[in-house]
């Protein structure tokens, strides 16, 4: 077994980091309305292809390319990317689309371990579908984009919920969706388990442990290394 599957000695982590967007939440569409709604505003359509880079980018990285692409040069992408994000907010509360069986794996996992949720989507995201769901009391911190110099790939968010958990790398393990976050996880040396969701298991798995889905909280458990009755 590699370093990024390995679980602590006692079988079972101290600490369970959950991604948001794509594990706790189906945000996809979301972003893409979000988008559509605000490039809307500058008379732009948004195609298919760009709003498959829509969902895999930081907002600010994306807008920076749409605008290079036409030749815009020192847009307001602050501005912009702000409305989005109120335009995102409002749609997350209005239809909080948590994954089947996420509540179910929070709630078995509550008072067993630490809850985190790392993610390079803003607080605001986070906390507005933690709540409308009924699961923010379950998770003592959020690391979320602004808290923050570097996004996923990048380790730092990680590096920074070990720290303020107060756990080693080794206690804990990373929930993730794709490639790109379990490389922030595996950077910050974090066991990970993989979950596919409509994406099955492929080489974006490397090493790492894998579950199709969430749906069944009893075999998400037993791979997380817990011990499950009956």
């Amino acid at each position: 077994m590699t370093a990024s599957m390995r679980l602590p000695s006692s079988g079972a982590p101290r600490a369970v980091f959950f991604d948001f967007d794509g594990v706790i939440a189906d945000t996809e569409n979301i972003h893409i309305a979000a988008w559509q709604r605000t490039l809307a505003g500058l008379g732009w359509a948004l195609s298919e292809d760009v709003a498959v880079r829509a969902v895999e980018l930081d907002d600010r990285k994306f807008l920076a390319e749409v605008f290079e692409t036409r030749g815009i040069v020192e847009g307001d992408i602050e501005g912009w990317v702000r409305r989005k994000q109120a335009l995102t907010i409002a749609l997350l509360k209005d239809s909080p689309r948590v994954y089947p069986g996420v509540k179910e794996l929070v709630q078995s996992l509550t008072g067993r371990v630490r809850l985190a949720v790392v993610s390079t989507t803003w607080r605001a995201n986070i906390l507005s579908v933690l709540e409308a769901s009924g699961m923010s009391d379950a998770f003592s911190i959020i690391v979320g984009k602004e808290d923050v110099t570097s996004v996923k790939p990048d380790p730092e968010a990680y590096q920074l919920a070990l720290q303020r958990v107060g756990v080693k790398a080794a206690e804990a393990i990373a929930i993730e969706d794709s490639a790109t976050g379990l490389a922030a996880a595996r950077g910050a040396s974090i066991p990970t388990l993989a979950v596919g969701h409509r994406l099955g298991h492929g080489e974006w798995v490397g090493d790492s442990l894998f579950v199709e889905s969430l749906v069944r909280p009893n075999e998400t458990l037993a791979k997380l290394g817990f011990s499950v009755e009956g």
